[in-house]
């Protein structure tokens, strides 16, 4: 090994210490433990520190750190996504408080909505449980039969918005999700089964499209949808 002088020395950290291919039999290394820690490794490091640049190191460097740099498109949201029915859909993962296991509703007398599915118990407090499918108009998907996945099971996601707090059903919750804003796309109503009157837009992920929903028109019409 030589240093930018073009001088030699002993890289004995390569041949018998610890970044050796071979047996690591240096001696110094029962005292040392690393090679990092030894007088010879230390001081080799000086020499190299000391020596002149080669001819063009500066220039070249000069010139990389001169150039544009080149602007990285960066994650900027997080989803969650989830599955109603046979339909993939996304929410902000700001939203989201928890998911839990389908717990018992309980139902609500003389009340008349086909949101509104009753009162839920969630760590010990009665949450309002609604039914996000009815007000984006799709049916309960079928995961049994045929169409049943290992792992897969229905959950029950809480979301929070503004002092206000729901929780739905859904047939499945894959995760989180990040992406940029040029991935979102228009929704379709051609594409996707439900009302996209809700959705923000769409999104292609595992190549299935996903209905990102908009939360600041769905958390007003949950409210208008349980009185």
């Amino acid at each position: 090994m030589t240093d930018r002088s073009g001088e030699g020395f002993n890289d004995c950290w390569n041949k018998i210490g610890v970044w050796a291919r071979g047996k690591k039999d240096c001696p110094e290394l029962e005292h040392v433990v690393h090679c990092a820690n030894c007088d010879v490794f230390s001081a080799a490091g000086r020499r190299l520190l000391d020596t002149d640049a080669p001819a063009g190191y500066l220039e070249k460097w000069a010139q990389f750190f001169s150039q544009p740099q080149k602007i990285k498109q960066h994650d900027s949201s997080s989803v969650v996504l989830f599955r109603l029915g046979d339909e993939w859909f996304a929410l902000p993962s700001v939203l989201m408080e928890e998911v839990v296991s389908v717990r018992a509703i309980h139902r609500v007398p003389h009340r008349k909505s086909e949101i509104l599915k009753g009162l839920i118990n969630i760590r010990g407090e009665l949450q309002v449980c609604v039914s996000v499918g009815r007000l984006l108009h799709i049916s309960k998907g079928d995961i049994s039969g045929t169409n049943i996945v290992k792992g897969i099971y229905e959950r029950m996601i809480v979301i929070k918005f503004e002092g206000a707090r729901y929780v739905f059903p859904v047939s499945e919750v894959r995760g989180v999700h990040r992406y940029t804003d040029v991935e979102l796309k228009h929704a379709p109503a051609t594409i996707m089964n439900c009302s996209v009157h809700y959705l923000k837009g769409m999104l292609m992920v595992d190549k299935k499209h996903v209905g990102l929903i908009d939360h600041e028109l769905l958390f007003p019409a949950l409210d208008r949808g349980i009185m």
